[in-house]
């Protein structure tokens, strides 16, 4: 990324973090219901109808997989004999949302397990999807889709393009059973936070004061707002409905997050700066190979050989120091670095170094 495209972004992400400071969001969209929360399904099964990309003769799970199917559909076969690349073993993972009735789809995702290719092609067989009870709650099956990935070889040659050894399937599970675990029984009614903050919580109970009275909530902690209300004759199902569509303000955290892989960079505009001196400078070492003959002398018994007398160079650049002032903000700390000439990858390493020296009012965090 060039560095005027990268000053334009870090101007937009102001601008929309600024924007976004005087705008509300939904309780639904920050918090959920205590005790609602999605069930984790995970099954394993086969991938049939792939051309010749499946598990090689070297995975037992895939033959022996195949063997105990043929085997439940009367047909008795020696596993030796089974040598098919068209079978892949895969695991099938789904979530089961709270509420969901028995009859109803949902996606699933399919993972090879073993050495296969591809899954590009291959129809999933019925599999069933398990809980952490060890029960069945759904059953998988139908064509596996990869998302436009493509694997191919020959003669040595391969071409790959996106993950083909995972895919999805579209409502490709029917839910068997529900997860009768969530209830809206009448305990208390509590809202958790996504992303637990004190300020957050106690805007969001104010939300629910001004609504139903100013003892209606009580914030527990960081992540947890407790209704102390009364339900009404309409029930606990509308109550939640009116609460979750609640305006409240969100608190912001300061916060600088860091791709060291792929020089990515990502900071609000709450990110402040205590006044800072900063410069940078680059050091280049050159090695550059120098190799002479050595000649024995005249009447000697030596022997000619070849000397390495390598010339090493350093170069350092000079670096330019710049001030930041207090309370600068991140955007004006590129347009800074700009003017020294520093590369993205050079203003990580100056992010670092500002933050181990106190300097960076936000949490920095390097993936």
């Amino acid at each position: 990324m060039r560095w005027p495209n990268l000053i334009r972004l870090f101007a937009l992400v102001a601008l929309l973090s600024q924007a976004s400071q005087a705008q509300l969001v939904r309780v639904k969209d920050v918090a959920q219901v205590q005790g609602l929360s999605d069930l984790q399904l995970v099954g394993y099964g086969l991938v049939v109808g792939l051309q010749g990309t499946g598990d090689g003769s070297s995975s037992a799970i895939a033959s022996q997989s195949v063997r105990n199917m043929l085997r439940n559909l009367g047909l008795e076969i020696d596993q030796k004999q089974i040598r098919s690349r068209n079978v892949a073993a895969v695991m099938v993972t789904a979530k089961l949302a709270p509420f969901a009735k028995s009859g109803t789809r949902l996606d699933v995702s399919v993972s090879s397990l073993g050495d296969a290719r591809s899954l590009s092609g291959g129809t999933l067989l019925m599999t069933p999807l398990k809980g952490a009870d060890d029960e069945v709650y759904a059953l998988a099956q139908g064509a596996l889709g990869t998302g436009g990935g493509v694997s191919e070889g020959f003669a040595g040659a391969s071409l790959r393009q996106n993950i083909t050894s995972g895919g999805v399937i579209p409502s490709g599970g029917i839910i068997q059973r529900e997860n009768f675990a969530n209830r809206l029984d009448q305990g208390p009614l509590r809202f958790v936070l996504t992303n637990p903050d004190f300020t957050t919580s106690e805007a969001m109970a104010e939300s629910i004061r001004k609504e139903f009275g100013a003892a209606s909530a009580v914030v527990e902690d960081a992540a947890t707002v407790r209704f102390e209300g009364t339900e009404g004759n309409a029930g606990r199902a509308a109550l939640i409905a009116r609460i979750e569509n609640l305006k409240v303000q969100v608190a912001k955290i300061a916060r600088v997050v860091v791709n060291e892989r792929t020089g990515t960079i990502v900071a609000g505009s709450e990110v402040r700066l205590q006044e800072v001196a900063v410069t940078h400078g680059n050091l280049t070492v050159r090695v550059e190979p120098n190799n002479s003959v050595s000649q024995p002398g005249a009447l000697s018994a030596g022997t000619t050989a070849v000397v390495s007398n390598p010339r090493i160079e350093a170069q350092e650049d000079k670096g330019q120091l710049r001030v930041i002032p207090q309370n600068a903000n991140v955007g004006e700390l590129v347009q800074a670095l700009n003017a020294m000439g520093a590369s993205p990858r050079d203003l990580i390493a100056i992010l670092e170094a500002i933050q181990r020296a106190g300097a960076l009012q936000a949490e920095l965090v390097v993936m």
